[in-house]
């Protein structure tokens, strides 16, 4: 299986500057926040030691993400599932495609339908890795956390992000994390703030996302 090499921090801040100088030259600046350096580097170094060949996220924005896992590992696959209610998102899967073309699959809509409706669909799919970053509600993150699970292994890597509860949006994907931590439907691996390991987050931090699976 072709993996390409090592990426750095520098490579993941160059994709991430790529990305934005495309889609303001389009005429689509992204305007909402999206992951940062530190984590693009973590989700580009989990994607090429996983191995992972079918890469899930919840979540695709401006396709920051998406591009790095691409450029991570050559032999990869991603599918995406998110509202896509943004102008900059629409032409940020074009650029996806054409810099990867059929190695995409972006599935528009309430990821609470989309993801349960996929799994029933596709019964015998399974990722590899998963990276849930959608929505910050509660219930939303809560319903991401338990609909996941039935396309995953006890092997696949789940990383959640926005885990910063001294931060409004981060609250509801807290609560939701820590419950399926006590509940057993999530057994916790690591942590990272800001691209360094904690034992727990705890403020000020900008930036925390959990590695985490499914003991299934």
């Amino acid at each position: 299986m072709a993996v390409a090499g090592s990426m750095s921090l520098a490579d993941v801040t160059n994709v991430r500057r790529r990305i934005v100088r495309s889609l303001w030259l389009r005429g689509r600046p992204p305007l909402k926040g999206s992951t940062s350096p530190e984590e693009l580097h973590y989700l580009a170094s989990t994607a090429q030691r996983t191995r992972a060949r079918l890469i899930g996220e919840i979540g695709f924005n401006a396709g920051f993400s998406t591009q790095v896992f691409l450029t991570a590992n050559p032999a990869a696959k991603v599918v995406s599932f998110a509202l896509v209610e943004h102008g900059y998102t629409k032409v940020a899967k074009e650029i996806v495609d054409k810099r990867f073309p059929g190695r995409h699959t972006l599935i528009a809509g309430d990821s609470t339908k989309t993801v349960p409706e996929f799994s029933r669909q596709n019964p015998d799919v399974r990722f590899d890795l998963f990276f849930i970053h959608g929505g910050n509600d509660y219930e939303v993150a809560k319903a991401d956390i338990e609909n996941t699970k039935a396309l995953c292994t006890e092997q696949t890597a789940v990383v959640i992000d926005e885990l910063t509860p001294w931060l409004k949006w981060g609250e509801g994907p807290t609560r939701a994390w820590t419950e399926a931590i006590e509940q057993g439907i999530l057994r916790q691996e690591e942590i990272f703030q800001d691209g360094k390991p904690v034992p727990v987050p705890e403020p000020p931090g900008k930036r925390v996302w959990a590695l985490c699976r499914y003991p299934i």
